[in-house]
This record gives structure tokens, sequence and C-alpha cells, in this order.
């Protein structure tokens, strides 16, 4: 006879395992070939590309660098300097990026630094918004493929976005590498092998403009 204790362990044994089968589907599911994908839009739509950031004066040089080069004629790139402490706004502008400063000891975030640049983009918006962090290199045709894929789903569309390991890091930062890596590619491709969508992750973000200016980012 069963009784009360061994069906509260067996329906917390149950609990526990829900989330261990899901990444182990995830993952088997990743192997599977990948699903045929529709041609891109053939017109790539102008863009906004907001880059919020918070005392990245030594790195946002290399940012901008790698996405200067894959604007178009028409695009918007904006990096809102958010409480800033160091010279982030100058080396934004040297870099070739439109800026805006934010300063607000209260309302700190990347939220409130986000709100604050769709509402300075929005006097003269674009189609596509793309997200970028500061601290992150875009690769090359990077911002082409994620607004051509906006414009043709109408929907918001996430980039792989993967933290690299400098050379020589410790064990604890190649862990992190790898479980970044598992977290950010091979379970979302796990999904898109059935069709599913996949999380937003924070950075290589294009929303559709109307979308995302209609969210409370702050």
């Amino acid at each position: 006879m069963i009784t009360v204790l061994t069906f509260l362990l067996g329906a917390l044994a149950f609990l526990v395992s829900v989330p261990v089968l899901v990444l182990l589907g995830q993952v088997l599911l990743a192997y599977l070939p990948a699903r045929a994908q529709p041609a891109a839009a053939w017109t790539r739509p102008q863009v906004a590309v907001l880059v919020p950031a918070h005392d990245e004066a030594s790195i946002i040089g290399a940012t901008l660098a790698s996405l200067v080069p894959q604007l178009q004629a028409g695009d918007r790139l904006l990096v809102v300097a958010d409480n800033c402490s160091d010279d982030t706004a100058r080396r934004a502008e040297e870099g070739g990026a439109e800026v805006v400063v934010r300063q607000d000891a209260l309302r700190r975030g990347k939220g409130y630094a986000l709100d604050f640049g769709m509402r300075h983009l929005a006097a003269d918006p674009r189609q596509v918004v793309i997200i970028v962090d500061a601290d992150c290199r875009a690769e090359k045709g990077a911002l082409e493929q994620l607004a051509r894929r906006c414009a043709q789903s109408g929907r918001p569309v996430q980039a792989l976005y993967l933290m690299k390991a400098p050379a020589g890091a410790g064990l604890k930062v190649q862990v992190a590498e790898f479980a970044w890596r598992v977290k950010n590619l091979v379970r979302p491709r796990g999904w898109a092998r059935v069709g599913l969508p996949c999380q937003l992750m924070g950075s290589g973000m294009a929303f559709p403009w109307q979308d995302l200016a209609a969210v409370d980012l702050a």
C-alpha cells in the first residue's frame, strides 16, 4: 500500500526530474539536422543600434569598431552613456556613435538606459532596433542578418550570443564559458530544431520598432 510519504517523495522526484529531462531533450534535439529557413527579406531595413554603456571607456571603442562598418546609409548608432564616472561618452563619440548622456542616481540599471535611448530615438525612429551591450563584439554580417530576419518575420530576433574566455583563463572562467555555450547555443538550437522559439538573451536582439516602443523598458 502506497503511503502518503512514498507518494510525496515520488511527486518530489518527478518535479525535480522535469527540468533535467527538458535539458536532456534540448541537448538531444540539437543534434537533429537544421530546419530549412526561408530566404531572408531582400530589402534590408534601416536600423537603429542601441548600445547602453556604464563605465565602458576601456572597451567601447572595440565594440563600436565592430558595428560601424556594418552600418548603411540612414542607420543610427546610439550610445547611452549611463551614470558614467569615466570618459565613455567621449570615447563613443570618437568611435563614430551618436551619444546621449544620462545621469540619475536613483534610477539605475540597463532598463532605464534603454528607455532613455528609445525616447531619444523616437524623434527619428528606424524600422528595426538592435540592442548590443557595450562589452560585445558583433561579427561581420550580424546586423544585416538580424535586420532582414526581423523585418521578414515581424518578430524579435536573437543572435547567437557567446562568451569567450581569454587565453590562460582559470578553470572557473572556462567552466562559465562552457555553461554559457550550453545555455545560449545548445538549448536554443534544440528548440529551434522543432520550431520552438528561444529566449531573449540581453544582447544581440533585434525588434520591430513598434513592438519595442510599446514596452515600458524602465
